[in-house]
């Protein structure tokens, strides 16, 4: 019953499995891992990556993306570690 309600909804369409982001590019920053992952939406990218601890057991990672958009890749790239870094810098003893 829930199979036919979806398939009303999505007009029999299956949704595709979201892919991994890619990771772009690798920082280490304050103790911890910047990977930024930038997310195409359309004609722009989204600023998104992982902010990991080094060296933690067990491992601690956390996601973020951001409002931000950029209209290259290689933007969104290096807007992603600059938030990645702020991140750090505000939230750090908290992460």
């Amino acid at each position: 019953m829930l199979r036919k309600i979806f398939e009303s909804v999505t007009g029999g369409r299956k949704e595709a499995p979201q892919a991994e982001p890619e990771i772009a590019a690798r920082e280490e920053y304050g103790g911890f891992e910047l990977r930024a992952a930038p997310v195409q939406e359309g004609n722009v990218w989204r600023v998104a990556g992982t902010i990991a601890k080094t060296g933690a057991e067990p491992p601690v990672a956390h996601d973020f993306i951001r409002a931000d958009t950029c209209a290259s890749h290689d933007d969104a790239v290096q807007t992603s570690l600059r938030k990645a870094k702020q991140i750090v810098d505000e939230q750090g003893d908290t992460l």
